[in-house]
């Protein structure tokens, strides 16, 4: 484990192969991100407008895409842990999304779309953005140094924070004036763009790890994944605390827009306003981030950020006792910035302490455990909401989500894995 100062980069640790690699990879989140906006918008357009789907069926796509993701990570973890290449992998996971986001449009123009496509495609799209979440990791850690990975991390993070950003608004501008099935070209474009940047940097052949010849089956390779989270309990808790946030975060999520309008009289403007502010906050984090860690230590980051996060959003059920627009400005500020920060350590921490042969599956399971609760979070909050109120189940909701992150505050970091060492 690297000592707590991990982070600070020498100006000469990161080898010229991941120099030219980072700035390809950090455009190819942002650009991909942004589209992805695009297809999150339409398919529930299409859903709605055009095929007359129901609240039920419309709320299928959400889930659709987040369930499969959670059932589908460990085995991805799996793929990305065998393949050969995990940088050629990410390439082709992009063509197949362009070729799979490509068929909406088409099947619309002939007249041949239909609710069964969309779900196709929102499940096999979410499983493969899943596949990519994998990859990416690992594919900075094989090429980043270990003191160099708060940085990059950082880096991706905020390249990720301007197309989580941008999207939104290109989605609704593209979605108004082309129509909805036309404006998911924008998304296959950026995964071709994302395809290209990921494939242009020039590794030499001796800097792809190799990767063991004897390889288990998918069982055995799944029980070592899991052993690994059983013999790093704090990566486990990890898990556990991520999970809870966003279990937390989904209920409220679901419910939020509904208790701006309705419970607090936001308005347009307001509820507007505080996302911009979300926003800003996380930006800030992701060019501070390296410096707070340098500051705080990253054994020291996650059992204070985690919490913070979660506390904080306790603030939007107390926003109904009165001004509500400074206390959910408040809220987004401090969530923005803790979650964001609390993000980027989890990941450090993940690839310092995961063999690099595992570290997929590592990936891969802790993803799984966060993904499959968000759909679940999503229909719980509106159940929810019916039987306690909406800001009661927003207090329940924020409870939730800080009992999962105190579960790592008591337990510190063991030594790395005998063995596991990065470039």
């Amino acid at each position: 484990m690297a000592d707590e100062n991990a982070g600070e980069v020498p100006a000469a640790a990161a080898p010229r192969s991941s120099r030219s690699a980072v700035p390809a990879l950090m455009f190819a989140q942002g650009v991909s991100v942004a589209g992805t906006q695009v297809t999150a918008l339409a398919l529930p357009t299409l859903a709605i407008l055009l095929l007359d789907a129901g609240p039920l069926a419309a709320s299928l796509v959400f889930a659709l895409e987040y369930g499969i993701q959670g059932l589908t990570g460990p085995f991805a973890g799996v793929l990305v842990d065998r393949i050969s290449s995990r940088r050629r992998l990410l390439v082709a996971v992009d063509v197949i999304q362009l070729l799979l986001i490509a068929t909406v449009p088409l099947a619309h123009a002939v007249g041949a779309l239909t609710l069964v496509q969309l779900y196709a495609v929102a499940a096999v799209s979410g499983a493969l953005g899943g596949v990519s979440a994998i990859a990416v990791p690992t594919v900075v850690a094989d090429f980043v140094s270990e003191d160099g990975l708060v940085a990059v991390n950082a880096k991706l993070a905020g390249a990720r924070s301007v197309g989580q950003i941008a999207g939104p608004g290109l989605a609704a501008a593209l979605v108004q004036a082309v129509g909805a099935a036309t404006a998911m070209v924008a998304d296959a474009v950026s995964y071709g763009l994302s395809a290209l940047a990921v494939s242009l940097p020039r590794l030499p052949r001796d800097e792809e790890p190799e990767r063991p010849a004897a390889r288990p089956g998918i069982a055995e390779s799944l029980r070592e994944g899991i052993g690994v989270l059983r013999d790093r309990p704090l990566l486990a808790r990890l898990a556990v605390a991520a999970a809870a946030l966003n279990l937390g975060g989904a209920g409220l999520g679901g419910l939020f827009a509904y208790y701006a309008y309705q419970v607090v009289d936001l308005g347009p403007g307001g509820l507007g306003l505080t996302q911009a502010v979300y926003s800003i906050a996380a930006v800030t984090a992701v060019f501070t981030a390296k410096r707070v860690i340098r500051r705080v230590g990253l054994t020291r980051v996650i059992p204070v950020f985690g919490p913070l996060a979660a506390s904080a959003l306790f603030l939007i059920p107390l926003a109904s006792l009165g001004a509500a627009l400074p206390v959910l400005i408040t809220y987004q500020l401090v969530f923005g910035f803790c979650a964001t920060v609390w993000g980027v350590s989890w990941v450090t921490l993940q690839q310092q302490l995961s063999p690099p042969e595992q570290l997929g599956r590592v990936l891969g399971l802790s993803r799984s455990i966060g993904q499959l609760v968000i759909p679940v979070g999503a229909l719980l909050g509106g159940a929810l909401a019916g039987a306690v109120g909406t800001t009661g189940a927003l207090a329940v909701f924020a409870s939730i989500a800080l009992a999962g992150t105190l579960a790592v505050v008591a337990t510190r970091p063991r030594p790395a894995l005998p063995g596991v060492t990065r470039a």
